[in-house]
């Protein structure tokens, strides 16, 4: 798996391939001619990169999904990565230290990990990128998500808003 992603595409098991082809369609549609998709060894994720701004994909997604619900059937949901790095604790901490100046100090974040394929324990990962922050902890209703994505020996790191994240379930209940 190369370094260059920057979209962790979740689907449904067995359907990666499928999800490949609606994800090429897509940033096709919003204008990246360009774009590399890998299917992970990890049942359901496929990893991304696209010249397209990442946060604009998700944007991009929820307008298309009210209007062209049918578009989205094996793609569940579009995180935008910010930052690749190796699934170690000390670089993970390096990378967000890196993306952490857009959280203001007035503000509050809390940290979510999804991981596959790793020993590393999310209490150490909290922890240790947490441990020169001032801001607020809120686990309950954050400004910002502090979202680290480990699969295998990478790991992928973003800081954002809850709404930032694309789920195309959730967009179509909420469309209706």
């Amino acid at each position: 798996m190369a370094m260059h992603y920057n979209l962790l595409v979740s689907t449904y098991r067995n359907r990666e391939s499928d999800a490949l082809d609606e994800l090429s369609q897509l940033l096709y549609i919003l204008g990246d001619k360009e774009f590399s998709i890998e299917i992970t060894p990890i049942s359901g994720i496929i990893l991304a990169n696209t010249h397209l701004h990442p946060f604009q994909i998700v944007e991009d997604s929820k307008e298309l999904v009210r209007s062209e619900p049918w578009r989205f059937r094996y793609v569940l949901r579009i995180i935008p990565l910010e930052k690749i790095c190796k699934a170690e604790i000390n670089e993970i901490h390096k990378v967000v230290k890196q993306l952490c100046g857009k959280i203001d100090q007035k503000e509050s974040f809390m940290v979510m990990i999804e991981k596959r394929h790793t020993k590393l324990r999310s209490k150490e990962i909290i922890s240790t990128v947490t441990s020169d922050l001032e801001m607020k902890v809120n686990l309950e209703n954050p400004n910002w998500i502090i979202l680290i994505q480990i699969i295998n020996r990478l790991a992928g790191v973003s800081i954002l808003r809850s709404t930032q994240i694309f789920s195309s379930v959730k967009e179509k209940i909420s469309s209706q």
